[in-house]
């Protein structure tokens, strides 16, 4: 049914679930699976951003993407995984395009009603936004 999954992984917790639900998919359907973390610079708009912001930010999602590979892999899953930089939601959705991916899972953040009005949210705006399906583990 899924030949190419493309995992949004941020690290955190319901995230780590969405990778266990794309893990078990992938190994159940023979699929490929992308493991991609964005670093966001989106929100970071109007701060100074210096390169050594930046690489330590990438360095930290190149040890997440690096966890989240050893995962799959360690079940059998052909995996890939990258950092990627800019706006979370127009990465994953490019990159979705990029692959031509059957299947975006993504974490819920858990924002409350406040913080989700003013803030949005990732998995929100993937899923408002995709033409492809898109799983969203809470």
């Amino acid at each position: 049914m899924f030949s190419k999954l493309l995992l949004a992984y941020d690290g955190s917790e319901n995230s780590k679930r969405a990778l266990n639900f794309a893990v078990e998919i992938a190994a159940a359907c023979g699929a490929h699976l992308h493991v991609i973390k964005v670093v966001d610079t989106a929100t970071l708009v109007g701060l100074e951003l210096s390169e050594e912001l930046i690489e330590e930010l990438r360095k930290r999602a190149e040890r997440d993407v690096r966890e989240a590979v050893d995962v799959a892999e360690s079940r059998g899953v052909k995996v890939e995984g990258s950092v990627l930089v800019g706006d979370p939601v127009e990465v994953v959705l490019q990159q979705a395009d990029a692959i031509g991916a059957d299947l975006i899972v993504t974490g819920s953040r858990g924002l409350s009603t406040l913080k989700r009005v003013l803030l949005g949210s990732v998995s929100m705006g993937i899923v408002t936004g995709s033409k492809r399906p898109v799983l969203v583990v809470k």
